[in-house]
């Protein structure tokens, strides 16, 4: 037993060890404890808890998408939060290569780890789910800050297949005052499938259609494979051939297979040489305007045999020190992140990177936010994106979404409608579908669907102040954006199982509608007074209650008495604010909210205030807030404080003088019951 850092040990292979009174190890099978309880392991199908079952760690690109019954899916995080007696602790099973866990599955009284190499084990202590995700992620990385225009919503499809059409998507999102941030290009923008290439005929010019797009408050991204055509003409392949930088077979040939350019040569992203130099080739798309890159396929897959990946024995030189495949074959799509992450801060400096990876292993969340690939326009894919987000958060992983209406088959209306309710909360929000599916922009099924996807993206726009500063506190602590009720609440067992329900940072907890038909759900509300975001109604946990959430108004409840910062809805991130509102919904006791801001983009100064609430009395309320912390100066804005009370129609609203030094001001306020 050795530490690695304050709080992190590792586990040695030989003996049997006790850590922290809180896990028994025999060699490397952990003893569990009666009651224990086990979540997280990255990117997984079915529930939140894990506790039972088998998992498997082992990147694929399951055939037509994914169901409950795909264990591994893109990305493999062998990281298990222990749970018990509302104490939590992690555990790393930390090996690039196939890993199996047996959660007391075989055994309920023990966890088992398989793996075809030595692995390193550590225990990652707590007390809290906090600070287990404090201490994982200073040992595996944190979340960069993100530009805040990726913060916006986001519009793809495979494909948009020229740049007429492109511009045509843009038309309609700012006619229709919908709000939207990004567009996508998929593999169809380029010649011949060929990476760091564009299509001439369909795009004749790039550095033009992104111009245009810009000054109309879009950014456009586009996708990258980690297949390079076999083609002597193409300079990216002849010079990765003539340097040794693809990955070779046992017998010292370039290993080829086929994916969407035909037959492909692949990178060896072990090479730091070779890194750089797949970095350094997105200079072509940065002189084009493009603003990020998205990595697909690096699980890695391949078409021959169909829907498979590089062979076992197949060689990483490594620049020198060769590994088999199945040795790090995990680890391919966070080193290709890591590459494009690289390169787009070394070509774009002022500029931070925005990188989404389809793949990737513990520590992705240093270089990429994970999109979880190909998933189905299902009201159970609908259901299944809520545990499978909060796993991910509990993993690292806190910037994270799925596609928003489902990737293959075809949406409807109000599948749309529903899906987005809950996609406004997801921390990357991106509408993204199939060639041969549906259409399913906003616009897409008419009316009233359209009007409610256009009500939820200005209510995301609204919570951007809110979203930006929980990213900003899961880049200083690697708490989740998106949080299981676990997370908050660990000494009550019945937020382990409500995982169709979850946190967005400290104060929003969201119950999205996950089946057609019906406008009332079951919400379990944990200790605390809350109230109704549609209603101003207040209930006080912890209870259970039968939400009514219509079309338009999804269950969301905020907790009392803490300041939501609010802005206007905007079109898009582009768009100064003119004001910004203290939203507080009032209760009995007191509480605080905190606002960070920067410039929303490359590496100034920032600045964090708090607000504060209390109460006094039955009918006085005491609003404070705090001087700023930090050298930026937010843009010229007015500033409110609105007290919302039970009954949503009285609501008084307050002009504040704020000039950057703490203020208070006292109200007499009549609309609270």
């Amino acid at each position: 037993m050795s530490a690695l850092m304050d709080g992190v040990v590792r586990v040695e292979r030989t003996g049997r060890q006790s850590i922290g009174g809180v896990a028994e190890f025999d060699g490397h099978v952990k003893l569990r404890p009666p009651g224990e309880r086990y979540f997280g392991c990255g990117e997984r199908t079915a529930g939140l808890e894990k506790t039972g079952t088998r998992q498997v760690f082992w990147n694929v690109d399951p055939p037509m998408g994914h169901t409950a019954s795909f264990n591994n899916l893109y990305t493999s995080i062998p990281f298990v939060l222990c749970l018990h007696e509302g104490r939590a602790h992690g555990v790393f099973y930390d090996h690039p290569g196939r890993v199996e866990l047996d959660l007391a599955k075989a055994d309920p009284e023990r966890v088992t780890v398989e793996a075809a190499d030595e692995l390193e084990v550590s225990v990652i202590l707590g007390p809290t789910p906090a600070d287990v995700l404090r201490r994982y992620t200073a040992l595996t990385g944190r979340t960069p800050m993100p530009p805040l225009w990726a913060l916006g919503n986001q519009q793809s499809r495979w494909s948009y297949m020229d740049a007429e059409e492109l511009l045509s998507v843009a038309r309609e999102f700012r006619a229709r005052e919908i709000p939207c941030d990004v567009l996508y290009l998929d593999i169809d923008h380029m010649d011949g499938f060929r990476v760091f290439t564009w299509d001439r005929e369909r795009f004749p010019d790039p550095a033009g259609l992104t111009a245009r797009l810009r000054s109309e408050g879009f950014r456009v991204v586009v996708i990258t494979d980690p297949g390079v055509k076999v083609d002597p003409s193409y300079a990216l392949y002849e010079e990765g051939r003539s340097r040794g930088f693809f990955c070779l077979t046992r017998d010292g040939e370039e290993y080829q297979n086929v994916v969407w350019p035909g037959l492909c040569a692949f990178p060896d992203f072990l090479n730091p040489a070779v890194r750089e130099w797949w970095g350094a080739s997105h200079a072509g798309l940065v002189d084009a305007g493009v603003a990020g890159v998205w990595c697909d396929m690096n699980e890695p897959a391949m078409f021959v045999p169909w829907h498979s990946t590089m062979p076992d024995d197949a060689v990483h030189p490594g620049g020198g020190r060769p590994r088999l495949h199945a040795e790090v074959h995990n680890a391919y799509g966070s080193l290709m992140a890591e590459a494009a992450r690289g390169g787009l801060a070394r070509l774009r400096p002022d500029a931070r990177p925005f990188v989404i990876s389809r793949a990737g292993y513990a520590g992705l969340q240093q270089h990429a936010l994970q999109w979880t690939g190909d998933n189905s326009s299902w009201w159970e894919h609908l259901w299944m994106s809520m545990p499978q987000l909060q796993n991910l958060g509990l993993s690292g992983i806190a910037w994270a979404g799925v596609d928003v209406g489902g990737f293959f088959d075809d949406c409807d209306g109000e599948l749309l409608a529903r899906w987005t309710e809950f996609g406004i909360f997801q921390p990357f929000c991106r509408n993204h579908s199939a060639m041969d599916t549906a259409r399913q922009e906003p616009w897409a099924f008419g009316e009233p669907w359209e009007s409610v996807c256009r009500d939820m993206l200005r209510l995301r726009m609204q919570l951007l102040p809110y979203l930006y500063t929980a990213f900003e506190a899961c880049h200083r602590t690697g708490a989740p954006i998106l949080r299981p009720l676990l997370f908050s609440y660990p000494d009550d067992p019945v937020t382990y199982t409500a995982d169709d329900q979850f946190m967005v940072g400290d104060a929003l907890l969201v119950a999205p509608i996950t089946r057609p038909g019906i406008e009332h759900r079951h919400v379990y509300l944990p200790a605390g007074v809350w109230a109704q975001w549609w209603t101003g109604e207040r209930v006080e946990g912890p209870a259970h209650v039968l939400a009514h959430a219509p079309l338009g108004q999804p269950a969301i409840y905020a907790r009392c008495n803490t300041p939501i910062p609010l802005w206007p809805a905007l079109q898009h991130t582009g768009e100064v604010p003119d004001s910004l509102t203290w939203r507080v919904f009032l209760g009995p006791s007191s509480g605080s909210g905190p606002l960070y801001e920067d410039a929303g983009d490359g590496y100034g100064p920032g600045c964090s205030r708090t607000a504060h609430v209390e109460r006094v009395g039955d009918n006085l309320v005491r609003f404070s807030l705090s001087a700023r912390s930090g050298s930026f100066v937010p843009p010229r804005r007015e500033t409110f404080v609105e007290f919302v009370g039970a009954d949503l129609l009285a609501v008084e609203r307050v002009r504040l003088e704020e000039t950057g030094e703490s203020l208070v001001i006292e109200r007499v306020v009549t609309t609270d019951d």
